[in-house]
């Protein structure tokens, strides 16, 4: 009996001393001595940084998302090792994502993600595959705006692909990308419809949900895009600027039930105050068109996005936002970050003026968790007009 303990012990303390010696070798940052994945995520083979995320988003209620990122590096980015504080972030050459998560209203989906960033950078590659089953609150169907929302179930698979060119010797790219979407949309609690008091309302509510709801529909779009790019790190920006234009065609030629024009525009500006204060601003504008013959589906409108904001619970036609970010740096490792921002939602340019102004308020932390590629995890909480949300962040949160 002794002679069990004795090797129990004995095994325990060598798991213990081999943890102590992998945590010293590749999660310790021998600089400051503080937590660092840098060399587990460069180092290690399939090393992935796991980002465990409550869900609070009022859309789709609470709930649990877990995701893992990997980073791949060149041969020669291998070979290096440069830290934050000893040079600029190293750019992996690939990042990868894979995540999936469920709520308690009943929403559920996964996905893959890639990001590339190849020949010195000077081509880009962003591509999601997604399959989402969630149950949305909507407040607009059909042009209809509702007091109370409509709750709908949007399944099916969505692919996402864009590729862009850095013009030689600048800040400039250039490139296309791919929006395919399947949806089999139905009414979340089943056969029973919603009805409103108002019985004009309900008429056209009833009328809409009989037309557009339980049935499959594709919406499949190209389109081009322009940018301007000259941040710092795209995974952690503390400086520079990134403008992007981006126009898209959706168009049974390409496989589409229904016809529209999407366009996006989105202006980010990062500014360094001070050796401890960092300021951020985010200008977005969001349209489609779809002509006077046709109506969209409601999970294709634009949507105000601000934190602490359900995401489908403002839409019009036109949406504009803007947000700003103030960060205190406390030392190399933490920083702190208070937000703010104003949207409107509207179905004409016309109508921005006359829209009530929705706003939020939140503060929020980040951490260094991997110093090498300046990449920055933590929290924020914000406040909407209805409601308080909770989010962890990994990376940029713009």
């Amino acid at each position: 009996m002794k002679a069990r303990t004795a090797l129990l012990l004995g095994l325990l303390a060598g798991a213990g001393q081999a943890q102590a010696d992998f945590y010293s070798s590749y999660l310790k940052d021998p600089e400051d001595g503080m937590l660092d994945a840098s060399q587990y995520l460069s180092q290690v083979p399939l090393g992935f940084l796991p980002v465990p995320a409550p869900i609070t988003e009022p859309a789709v209620g609470t709930g649990l998302a877990v995701m893992g990122i990997f980073f791949h590096e060149s041969a020669e980015q291998k070979e290096q090792r440069l830290t934050a504080a000893g040079g600029n972030p190293v750019l992996p050459k690939n990042i990868s994502v894979v995540g999936f998560g469920a709520t308690n209203n009943g929403s559920k989906g996964g996905g893959l993600g890639h990001l590339g960033f190849w020949k010195d950078d000077s081509l880009r590659y962003k591509g999601f595959l997604l399959y989402s089953d969630f149950n949305l609150d909507f407040y607009s169907l059909g042009n209809l705006n509702l007091d109370r929302p409509v709750e709908l179930n949007i399944s099916g698979p969505l692919l996402l692909q864009q590729l862009t060119w850095r013009v030689p010797d600048s800040n400039w790219f250039v490139g296309g990308r791919q929006l395919y979407r399947h949806v089999d949309a139905s009414l979340a609690g089943g056969e029973n419809a919603p009805t409103l008091a108002n019985p004009v309302l309900n008429e056209r509510l009833q009328a809409f949900l009989n037309s557009d709801l339980d049935r499959k529909i594709t919406t499949s779009g190209l389109g081009l895009l322009l940018e301007y790019d000259s941040r710092n790190n795209p995974m952690g920006p503390t400086l520079g600027y990134d403008y992007t234009l981006q126009y898209t065609r959706f168009d049974s030629a390409f496989g589409s039930d229904v016809e529209y024009d999407e366009y996006h525009a989105e202006g980010l500006n990062y500014w360094a105050l001070s050796k401890q204060f960092d300021l951020a601003l985010r200008m977005q504008y969001d349209a489609v068109d779809a002509g006077d013959s046709q109506r969209l589906p409601p999970y294709v409108m634009p949507a105000v996005d601000l934190r602490g904001v359900s995401a489908t619970r403002y839409q019009g036609e036109q949406v504009a936002t803007a947000e700003v970010e103030l960060t205190y740096k406390l030392n190399r490792r933490w920083k702190f970050n208070t937000f703010t921002g104003v949207a409107r939602a509207a179905d004409s340019i016309g109508d921005m003026g006359s829209a009530s102004s929705i706003t939020n308020l939140g503060v929020g932390f980040r951490y260094l968790i991997a110093s090498r590629y300046g990449f920055w995890m933590g929290s924020d909480v914000a406040r909407g007009p209805e409601e308080t949300a909770f989010y962890i962040q990994a990376g940029s949160v713009w």
